[in-house]
């Protein structure tokens, strides 16, 4: 062999040996590529949001109606919250209504007041009573009210953990269904009510002075009335949120799991020919932590097809990961890391018509700086570069930034001394 031929040929073996350790190095460390998946998303453009100065714990849902919602609590005098909501127009946000208010309201940044539009002009909303038996002790309940008149009036039809004095029912999620919706939220363990899932987690013994907190699951009426309450986990993380959503084969639900050794990993269950599967992980991170980081995990659906976003520390590494099913969340693709380098947290996820995924979350860009940020995904994975909505604080400040499709745009909410929003359009930027 000639000495050219023998460089050349030593230049392939090393250009090779780069390509497979930089496949293993991709492996090891399941970073996305900079890879636009259908186009770089357009930046982001203020809606100007009916809330007050004060303004927080917010959510967005686009209804059965078609119409998008976003809700929020802000102050009412010196002692008092009400809970507002609006509906998108064309020209922008609608006057506010006020669905309720009180003066005895559990008011946290992580468990937020959410709404659910029927296809009948029938909204369902709920918020949360203190029920602790001192003044910021740690005890509060649930609260569901309904209006038939597009939210001009309201009945309170169901309540749950009023008992509660130092414990506490919450972070329920709502999902319209044909007739009302379905809810699934965190309470109390609770004996006389029967786990229809799973029974716990291989056999894992409680110990008594554990805080024990239940996956629970129940369907609303048109009416507003609620059915009978279902356990669905018995033992899971005790302040994340959850979130639910529904497939051909019926219901999935996602939270953050407790399993034995502290292990703090994402969970869903399923609804499969009526009835609740086990608790199965979508991803073995392998989070060991011994308390709940308040950070739970978001979900999607578009057929069979579902797309679940969270965040885990495992390692002492912050990460913001993704993964996909295509059999109804039975199983799970291997998770990416989503993430700009320093995530916050609190995902949410939408999956669009042509199978792709758009990721929120809060990332931190400095010291108590933060930064609410979009990153569209591919079904299998790859991410376009990441879009700033916004600069706020890195911490509670900003709450759970929320995502939803508003006809050809996204739409996201997040807080700057009170509730905002944000637009970015779905098309393209030309190149």
């Amino acid at each position: 062999m000639s000495n050219e031929a023998a460089t050349t040929s030593g230049r392939v073996r090393h250009l090779l040996m780069a390509v497979a350790a930089l496949a293993g190095l991709w492996a090891a460390h399941p970073l996305v590529a900079q890879v636009p998946a259908s186009g770089v998303l357009r930046p982001a453009i203020e809606v100007p949001a009916p809330a007050a100065d004060g303004s927080q714990a917010y959510a967005l849902t686009t209804g059965a109606d078609g119409r998008t919602y976003l809700n929020w609590l802000e102050p009412v005098g010196t002692d008092a919250h009400a809970l507002k909501f609006s509906v998108l127009e064309a020209s922008g946000w609608g006057p506010p209504r006020e669905i309720a208010r009180g003066t005895n309201w559990f008011v946290n940044w992580a468990d937020r007041p959410s709404l659910a539009a029927l296809g009948d002009g029938t909204l369902l909303a709920h918020w949360l009573v203190h029920t602790g038996r001192a003044k910021g002790s740690y005890g509060y309940g649930v609260q569901v009210a309904r209006s038939n008149d597009r939210g001009r009036t309201w009945t309170r039809t169901f309540n749950d953990g009023m008992e509660n004095v130092a414990d506490y029912d919450g972070f329920l999620t709502f999902v319209p269904n044909a007739t009302g919706a379905d809810a699934v939220f965190l309470r109390p363990e609770t004996p006389d009510v029967p786990v229809v899932g799973a029974s716990g987690h291989d056999g894992h013994a409680v110990a008594d002075d554990e805080h024990i907190k239940t996956v629970a699951v129940v369907s609303f009426g048109g009416d507003g009335r609620p059915g009978p309450v279902q356990t669905v986990d018995a033992d899971a993380c005790t302040c994340c949120m959850t979130d639910i959503a529904r497939t051909p084969d019926g219901l999935i639900a996602v939270f953050r799991d407790h399993q034995p050794g502290e292990i703090r990993d994402i969970s869903v269950v399923r609804q499969v020919n009526g009835r609740w599967t086990p608790a199965v992980p979508v991803a073995q991170d392998g989070w060991k932590i011994p308390g709940c980081p308040t950070n739970g995990p978001a979900i999607a659906t578009r057929g069979r097809q579902v797309v679940v976003a969270w965040f885990t520390a495992a390692n002492n590494t912050p990460r913001l990961k993704w993964a996909t099913s295509t059999d109804g969340g039975a199983t799970f693709s291997a998770p990416v890391v989503v993430d700009a380098g320093a995530p916050v947290g609190y995902p949410d996820v939408v999956l669009l018509d042509d199978g792709t995924s758009v990721v929120s979350w809060l990332e931190r860009k400095g010291e108590g700086v933060g930064e609410v940020l979009l990153r569209r995904v591919s079904a299998a994975g790859v991410a376009a570069p990441t879009v700033a909505v916004a600069r706020s604080v890195s911490g509670r400040g900003t709450g759970v930034p929320n995502l939803v499709r508003a006809g050809g745009d996204l739409l996201v909410a997040f807080r700057k001394d009170r509730v905002q929003t944000a637009r970015v359009p779905l098309a393209a930027v030309p190149r």
